[in-house]
């Protein structure tokens, strides 16, 4: 007797799963793009003669014009039809590469980054994900998500890892002219994807958009900034300053973070008085506003918005940190610190595909909230780890507990968070939620980041300045702290060994302790805070619901 092949195995690979595997290229690009920049920071930064605040501004600007601008895109594409948008959203994503790969200063970088791409990624976050959900096949119905969310998780990954190598042995510009070529082969395998017919929708809220991303843009800048140009008093000499750096005086920061306070009270009156009288009598009519477009106007959904993007601050946080600590202490090269970092990814995607698509056997706020005692308990076993001298093999249970307790969380917070959201909302709200990660990401490099820096500088210091035996005027104490905390971000480790050479010859025989003590120290001091965050994580999932209906797929 003859056997059948079904018609689906008889059908070429590309025929079958070119569609998802060109939607999972977009958020696999999108988030290399993030993870890339970090390890190409210090060449970026010593070309353009910039700061590493700059960059991370930078950052934190790419999300927050993706998230603002997300639901006014998701609006167009419906609008205007998704494969048009689409089209032209690849289009933007393009020419924000070129900009960066031609950039000459940093202006023009922040351009390409925060404008074109920030944009575009507003329509490729939540594209992907309206048009799996459309898509046929039962297979694909069933892991398309999934693997939306591993595409992420690895695009993130592969920029870490190639980004410091193009930067050091070719150039930083080559990491992004790669994405390049990924921009035709998306749109060759999703060109073809049968899309729903343009419909009418609410007009856009242009207005609403601008103010947010003005008035959380301009107050997180600052806060990126602060640390750098003075929270209040002007670093440096004011004389000396530029305008831009200390108007009145005063340092910019505090100012940026005002004209931001008062962006957001403006964004709160105008979208109150998105209501209008229509017709007769005392009826009245809501204005499409964004805010309340999507689930913004749901107490569930922001809730879990906000755990959410603190959780990823304290995940990007503790990897950054460790990519910070382990060349200085154990002096491991960017590749051989990727391998050492890499068992917390490999843990968390072995708990994501175990339990994805499963269906719980207790309340999925249990679930998460396990995960997050589990990652607390593995912040303490880290902590304790660290003490030099400290080897690959002695972070690696850390790694795994912390990674483990991760995968649980983003198994169940996308579910609770979408628990009571209208499923016509959900490729908005999911275009929403991840660029908020991205920000949670880029405020965890930012502040966790800088915290680890500053507290190293500051030991270091004053560590040689005791075996020396000497005082000095705090200005020129705070001086030293400044210059040492830029060469750590910005230079190769056998660079920072050159300064460290200069030093007197009665500080050398002490000076490895003095460093190794200094970043242990700095390590184990943000350790704590991260782990407080991580607690705060977890009262706040008090306020989750204890199940769901649909478990969603994870997007962290």
């Amino acid at each position: 007797m003859q056997m059948v092949t079904p018609p689906a195995l008889r059908q070429p690979f590309l025929a079958t799963w070119g569609q998802p595997l060109g939607l999972c290229l977009i958020l696999f690009m999108l988030s290399y793009t993030i993870g890339v920049v970090q390890p190409i920071m210090p060449p970026l930064v010593q070309e353009f003669n910039s700061s590493v605040g700059y960059v991370q501004s930078a950052l934190v600007l790419m999300s927050l014009v993706t998230a603002s601008f997300t639901p006014t895109a998701e609006n167009l594409s419906r609008r205007l039809g998704r494969r048009s948008v689409l089209a032209i959203a690849l289009g933007f994503f393009a020419l924000g590469l070129v900009v960066i790969i031609l950039s000459p200063d940093i202006g023009l970088f922040t351009l390409g980054l925060a404008g074109c791409i920030g944009v575009a990624g507003a329509v490729l976050m939540s594209t992907p994900v309206a048009l799996m959900d459309a898509l046929p096949g039962e297979g694909i119905q069933r892991y398309g998500l999934v693997a939306l969310a591993i595409a992420g998780v690895l695009g993130a990954l592969v920029g870490s890892i190639t980004g410091g190598v193009m930067a050091f042995d070719f150039s930083w510009r080559w990491a992004f002219a790669f994405e390049l070529g990924l921009i035709p082969i998306i749109w060759w395998l999703v060109r073809s994807i049968a899309v729903p017919a343009p419909a009418q929708t609410l007009p856009a809220d242009w207005l609403g958009g601008l103010l947010s991303v003005a008035g959380f843009g301009l107050t997180l800048v600052g806060l990126s900034l602060a640390s750098e140009l003075g929270w209040w008093q002007p670093k440096g000499d004011p004389q000396t300053l530029d305008f831009v750096l200390a108007p009145f005086g005063i340092s910019v920061a505090p100012v940026l973070m005002a004209v931001g306070l008062i962006c957001l009270g403006i964004l709160i009156f105008w979208e109150r008085g998105r209501w209008s009288k229509t017709g007769p009598g005392p009826s009245r009519q809501r204005q499409p506003s964004l805010l309340r477009l999507g689930g913004f106007s749901r107490r569930i959904y922001t809730l879990g918005l906000a755990i959410g993007t603190l959780h990823t601050m304290t995940t990007v946080g503790v990897q950054f940190n460790l990519f910070q600590f382990i060349p200085a202490v154990m002096g491991l090269n960017p590749i051989q610190t990727s391998v050492a970092v890499i068992p917390f990814t490999v843990a968390q995607l072995a708990v994501l595909l175990l339990l994805v698509k499963r269906r719980p056997q207790f309340p999925p706020r249990y679930l998460l909230q396990s995960g997050l005692v589990v990652k607390s308990i593995g912040i303490a076993m880290l902590w304790a780890a660290i003490s030099p001298p400290v080897t690959a093999l002695e972070l690696l249970p850390a790694l795994v507990v912390m990674g483990a307790g991760t995968g649980l969380f983003a198994t169940y917070i996308t579910s609770l968070t979408f628990a009571d959201t209208h499923r016509d909302q959900k490729a908005e709200a999911r275009g929403v939620y991840r660029p908020f990660q991205n920000l949670g990401a880029s405020l965890g490099r930012g502040i966790l980041g800088t915290m680890l820096v500053s507290l190293a500088s500051l030991k270091i210091v004053d560590g040689i300045l005791a075996e020396l035996g000497q005082t000095v005027a705090p200005e020129v104490r705070r001086s030293a702290i400044r210059s040492l905390q830029v060469a750590i971000q910005t230079l190769r480790r056998s660079d920072r060994r050159q300064i460290f050479d200069q030093l007197p010859d009665s500080v050398q025989p002490a000076l490895s302790g003095i460093l190794q003590t200094a970043a242990t120290e700095a390590m184990q001091s943000t350790l704590l805070v991260i782990l407080a965050l991580c607690l705060l994580c977890l009262g706040l999932s008090f306020l989750l619901p204890k199940t769901v209906k649909t478990i969603e797929a994870p997007i962290e």
